[in-house]
């Protein structure tokens, strides 16, 4: 009753062990981050809506940071979201 999660989908579509998949993927999330954080500078005209899209995607890496999905068990989140947002900097 579950949804396949991406690793799930790229073992069965490639038919590669879990190990090539977390790698492919990763490469995957690499060269994605290398994108956007150049669109700034290649479309400089349109920053103010690169801007809110790397925002977005930036934001991402919170919530599946250590390989952990924070989005579907966001009890996981909670102390990140306290340690952003509630907790203090000691001074």
């Amino acid at each position: 009753m579950d949804v396949a999660s991406s690793v799930e989908c790229y073992i069965k579509e490639h038919n590669v062990p879990s190990e090539v998949a977390l790698a492919r993927i990763s490469s995957f999330v690499e060269d994605a981050w290398k994108t956007i954080n150049q669109a700034p500078f290649k479309y400089p005209t349109l920053f103010p809506v690169v801007q809110r899209v790397t925002s977005l995607a930036k934001s991402m890496t919170l919530l599946f940071l250590d390989k952990r999905d924070a989005y579907t068990y966001s009890k996981d989140f909670k102390k990140t979201l306290e340690s952003h947002f509630v907790k203090h900097i000691p001074l």
